[in-house]
């Protein structure tokens, strides 16, 4: 009997362990991330738009929503660009490239393989940016892949080229979302009077009833 609580006490820590080393990771940069003096971090209110000229973009089909009362009729926690193929793709913000991965939707799905880069922009924001080329195709991922310019750990500036993106079919683009203590926002607070300008001239081109948001 002594054995089999032995046995169980050792099982119990160690699931205690494991959650809590989960949670620590999930949480470390949240609590330790400090850019010190590359950029003014306490406030991201000087966002810009991810496009180097608006001319790049072919489209714009969605926006911000928490509800489906939009335009476009289904939540999405973010904002579409629709980019031209082998279009620049600048850093909205200063930050650290925390993470590059990618995604596969499996076989059968049109939208297939997703290329993500995040970037921390201090304890509370990270900026995601989901490239969608739209192609079931692996060596279309991989060339995406390619065409990424930074990695892991690197610091980047406001405006640096980060990537070029890959077209490969019809609605192919690039879901950029702002994640706020661990919760996708809105992005128009976080833009400078100048980028949320820019932006909202680029959505009016396609859409001119638009807003970016709507909760």
């Amino acid at each position: 009997m002594r054995k089999i609580v032995k046995i169980l006490l050792i099982i119990f820590f160690l699931a205690i362990l494991a959650v809590g080393s989960v949670f620590l990771a999930f949480f470390w940069n949240n609590l330790t991330f400090n850019p010190g003096e590359r950029y003014v971090s306490d406030n991201l209110n000087y966002m810009n738009v991810i496009y180097e000229n608006r001319s790049n973009n072919y489209a714009f089909n969605e926006g911000y929503s928490e509800s489906t009362s939009c335009p476009w009729g289904f939540i999405h926690n973010g904002l579409d660009y629709f980019f031209l193929n082998n279009s620049k793709v600048i850093s909205a913000s200063p930050g650290q490239v925390e993470e590059i991965s990618w995604r596969d939707n499996g076989e059968g799905i049109e939208n297939r393989f997703y290329v993500s880069i995040r970037i921390r922009f201090n304890k509370s924001i990270t900026l995601g940016y989901n490239f969608e080329p739209w192609t079931q195709n692996p060596a279309d991922k991989d060339k995406q892949l390619a065409m990424v310019l930074v990695q892991e750990g690197d610091w980047v500036e406001l405006g640096q080229e980060i990537a070029r993106f890959l077209y490969v079919q019809e609605s192919a683009h690039i879901h950029f979302d702002i994640s706020h203590n661990n919760q996708q926002t809105c992005p128009e607070p976080f833009f400078s009077t100048a980028g949320y300008n820019e932006m909202m001239t680029m959505v009016h081109i396609f859409q001119p009833s638009w807003e970016l948001c709507y909760p």
